[in-house]
């Protein structure tokens, strides 16, 4: 990975997921390599100070040490649990979102240095003001990108999300932020629904949602979005990466694995973890063209637990010509 030599500013949003779950480990403490702080001083947007940006190297030692846990932990849960996970998982996320309501992911704020497309959006709308844009987050949850999008990109005249769990689109309309005239949101299950009828979207992002789908249907869903989407959209994906600190964990708890790379925690909500040529074999055979792929690897603390995180997340883009 190339280290980011620019400075940035973090929010304590960019950790994604509040980890509830986890342990300090000392020994994984020399998979630190280099830690970079970047930061500008000043406030984010809630008027909190920026917190400090921080990367380690990923090499092969690293690789090793942490495949040395993953592949101690060989069992695999039976075939009847993997079943009524599948089978129950809306359940499964309406009961979290019932209980976590909008606590538990924090807005995603990144997505403006992550995108390079809203730039070009927000130049084309500066030099034209009727050019407007069509956005839609499959996998909505309850808006943490939508909101923030919208609020600092006007330009874009529909905002469309869709979730399979009816109660994450239940606390996504009652935001005070949920303007009908610009937003519009639904339930739509990946796997089992055809996609809404939407205004097809100049850009589409997918962030970590295909980790919480079985992997064999993967594809199918990519194919779907693919599909979908209009000629000349691009497609933003973010997800877990494989080494990352929940995949450490779950192994090393056992009795979590439902296959290579696919976990259940303790609440019933499924993970997969994904390399760069997964990703880039998964979304060119559906039919995109692949713009970029790349992995973040973030050192993280979480200042309440003390746990210890090094953190790998996937990302990439993609287009359909």
């Amino acid at each position: 990975m190339d280290l980011i030599q620019k400075k940035q500013k973090i929010e304590d949003s960019d950790g994604e997921e509040i980890i509830q779950e986890g342990e300090v480990d000392e020994n994984f403490e020399q998979r630190v390599q280099k830690l970079l702080y970047e930061t500008d001083n000043g406030l984010n947007l809630y008027n909190k100070p920026v917190m400090p940006l921080i990367y380690y190297e990923f090499n092969e030692d690293i690789k090793q040490q942490a495949e040395q846990v993953i592949n101690q932990d060989t069992t695999i849960l039976p075939q009847d649990k993997y079943e009524k996970y599948e089978k129950e998982a809306s359940k499964i996320w309406d009961k979290f979102y019932r209980h976590h309501q909008n606590n538990f992911f924090k807005d995603r704020h990144y997505l403006e240095r992550e995108i390079p497309e809203l730039n070009h959006f927000k130049e084309s709308h500066q030099k034209d003001e009727t050019k407007l844009y069509v956005i839609c987050e499959m996998g909505c949850g309850v808006g943490n990108a939508l909101f923030p999008l919208r609020k600092n990109y006007t330009f874009f005249k529909k905002v469309y999300g869709f979730d399979f769990s009816k109660r994450a689109i239940d606390v996504l309309k009652a935001n005070e932020l949920y303007d009908e005239t610009v937003f519009q949101a639904c339930v739509c299950d990946l796997v089992l629904d055809p996609l809404p009828d939407f205004e097809r979207p100049d850009l589409g992002t997918l962030i970590f949602v295909l980790s919480a789908i079985s992997p064999e249907n993967h594809l199918m869903v990519v194919r779907k979005i693919f599909e979908w989407m209009k000629p000349g959209s691009v497609l933003y994906f973010r997800d877990y990466g494989q080494y990352d600190f929940g995949q450490i964990n779950l192994s090393k708890k056992k009795n979590r694995k439902l296959k290579n790379n696919f976990y259940v925690k303790h609440d019933g909500v499924r993970v997969y973890y994904f390399s760069n040529e997964e990703v880039t074999s998964l979304f060119t055979t559906a039919g995109f063209k692949q713009l970029d792929v790349k992995a973040h690897y973030r050192y993280i603390e979480n200042r309440k637990t003390k746990v210890k995180m090094y953190r790998v997340w996937v990302q990439g883009r993609y287009l359909k010509e």
